[in-house]
């Protein structure tokens, strides 16, 4: 399961933060930022920092970040973080960047709500 989900800029601003359960800090979201998105070289897309994983994909030039502390498998978590990219692009015309969600915060968080329970994945179409 889930604990956190992100929204990371390209200059490491956290621009949402949504979390799920209480089990992975500010601080562990803070040393995944600044050791992982500060670094120019090419790294993992599942880092493990403060005793938290962190999966994290791209999508233009926002990071979808998603921590826990569980043993969850990887790609169910990178299911869903591409399947809400494509549930963001379907709400907002087709373009997902940092424009289009700082001007549609309270959509973003209800869509996180949405496709999200309790940290659990649910269905993520646009469809529906």
């Amino acid at each position: 399961m889930i604990s956190a989900v992100y929204l990371i800029n390209l200059k490491g601003e956290i621009l949402i933060y949504r979390s799920y359960r209480d089990d992975v800090t500010r601080a562990a979201a803070d040393a995944f930022r600044m050791q992982v998105l500060a670094a120019k070289e090419f790294r993992s897309p599942v880092q493990i920092f403060e005793k938290a994983s962190f999966f994290h994909v791209r999508s233009s030039n926002v990071y979808l970040v998603a921590a826990t502390r569980e043993n969850v498998n990887a790609a169910m978590v990178f299911q869903f973080l591409f399947a809400l990219v494509d549930v963001f692009k379907g709400y907002f015309g087709g373009d997902f960047n940092e424009d289009a969600v700082r001007d549609n915060f309270p959509l973003v968080y209800e869509l996180l709500d949405e496709t999200m329970d309790f940290g659990y994945p649910q269905s993520c179409s646009v469809d529906l």
